[in-house]
């Protein structure tokens, strides 16, 4: 049932629970399959007590979401049920028009394969997306101990090179943003050769550009990383952001 948690339930206690974050569109869930696969894939690899049948789920985000038009859903599941919660979407056209600036985070990140999922304990990705915002960055770029690039704390990244696409691979335990997935197969039906790849922290200033996804912001333009100055402008980038938006 959908429900808050008691203080008697493992999201309470240990912050054991996944979640999805869902853009909805004149009352449509966009790519909600893609996302609730994700999240019972995750239930079914960390050993999370959810017991509710995709299919009874899937119907009741159709049937909470029909109303809103322009939103952000979250679904949260752990042991004793479910969460639903809508918020705005948070990004604005200016966002868009100038890029974001990114640090790169000041903690490095160990090899856990629990950055593969969207788990509830986010305390990580909190405190450097908030130390990044009172530092006058938009977003913190996540490195690991071998100084390899991961990812953004809310954001898969990616970076163009004359006319190749990058971007970390999932071998590096880093989050398969749903989003992320849609660029790398969008990329390649529209005849973009993608790399999924290790990128040393050593090699940023070798791209031409650089963009960051999630399942909200769709592609947003990445204008520096630390001194690092980006392209304001890249054909490959508005060629495939054009094909995303015509799917």
């Amino acid at each position: 049932m959908r429900r808050k948690a008691t203080e008697n339930s493992e999201l309470f206690k240990f912050g054991i629970g996944v979640f999805e974050t869902i853009k909805i569109y004149e009352g449509i869930p966009i790519l909600l399959k893609e996302h609730l696969d994700r999240m019972y894939n995750s239930v079914k690899e960390l050993n999370i007590e959810f017991n509710i049948p995709y299919e009874e789920l899937e119907k009741k985000v159709y049937e909470y979401v029909k109303n809103y038009d322009y939103k952000a859903l979250r679904i949260t599941v752990f042991d004793e049920g479910y969460n639903f919660m809508i918020r705005d979407i948070p990004y604005k056209d200016e966002d868009y028009n100038r890029g974001y600036k990114l640090n790169i985070a000041p903690i490095r990140r160990g090899k856990s394969f629990i950055y593969r999922h969207k788990t509830a304990n986010y305390f990580e990705n909190i405190y450097l997306k908030r130390l990044a915002l009172r530092e006058g960055f938009d977003e913190s770029l996540i490195v690991n101990t071998d100084e390899k690039i991961l990812e953004g704390t809310m954001t898969n990244i990616f970076f163009i090179r004359g006319n190749k696409v990058f971007t970390p691979e999932l071998s590096l335990n880093i989050l398969s943003g749903i989003m992320r997935k849609e660029v790398i197969k969008t990329a390649k039906n529209i005849g973009i050769e993608v790399n999924e790849c290790i990128i040393d922290i050593g090699d940023l200033s070798k791209f031409d550009f650089a963009f960051i996804t999630n399942s909200l912001m769709d592609v947003l333009r990445v204008r520096e990383i630390g001194d690092i100055t980006y392209d304001e402008d890249n054909e490959i980038f508005y060629k495939l952001r054009a094909a995303l938006e015509a799917n």
